[in-house]
């Protein structure tokens, strides 16, 4: 079972109450995330040349490709 089926589980057994909880942990959690991203963009920004920047967008894209997805 995965993390993500393993969860789902768990969650069906939740009362709604409970669930409209979780959810709301679940988006202050993305939303945090999303803010730590922007910050690293902005304080990485202009650290790479063009080219290097070429060379890790494509190496994340192939990672993304052949990743194992759980």
């Amino acid at each position: 079972m995965s993390v993500i089926d393993s969860i789902i589980h768990d969650l069906r057994s939740l009362p709604l109450r409970k669930l409209v909880e979780v959810a709301g942990h679940v988006h202050r959690l993305s939303e945090t995330a999303q803010q730590e991203r922007a910050e690293i963009l902005r304080a990485t920004h202009g650290c790479l040349t063009e080219e290097d920047g070429e060379i890790f967008e494509q190496a994340l894209e192939t990672s993304r490709r052949t990743e194992p997805r759980g």
